[in-house]
């Protein structure tokens, strides 16, 4: 993915964003909202995970053509999810954090997650 950042939100943070806009249907009805509390690279996700968990963590610099190369259930799915990314989406990272002020950053999450990667 090189320099191209890719959009984070954790699931778990996506209900306090809806929850907002059920609460407030004449603002948000009829618009697409890009979510993301933040862009990084892979470099920079690397990075943050090397810090959190202690391991060494490194980007793999695999193009989303090689990704889906790799035959592993979703591989496909994730090349395509990656291949959208290179299209620079327009995510708002701002009204993200307004929707649902307590929605975490990946290094926060990281760290409430951090025994979910004891095996990596």
């Amino acid at each position: 993915m090189g320099d191209i950042p890719l959009d984070g939100l954790s699931v778990k943070d996506l209900g306090g964003v809806v929850l907002s806009i059920l609460k407030s249907p004449s603002k948000y009805t009829g618009k697409d909202i890009g979510l993301s509390t933040e862009k990084l690279t892979t470099e920079q996700y690397a990075t943050i995970m090397t810090r959190v968990l202690g391991k060494n963590i490194r980007d793999g610099k695999l193009t989303p053509e090689i990704y889906a190369k790799m035959g592993f259930p979703g591989a496909q799915e994730l090349a395509n999810m990656f291949t959208f990314y290179t299209m620079k989406p327009n995510r708002d990272i701002q009204l993200t954090l307004q929707l649902n002020p307590k929605a975490k950053k990946f290094q926060s999450w990281l760290q409430e997650n951090k025994a979910a990667f004891d095996n990596l």
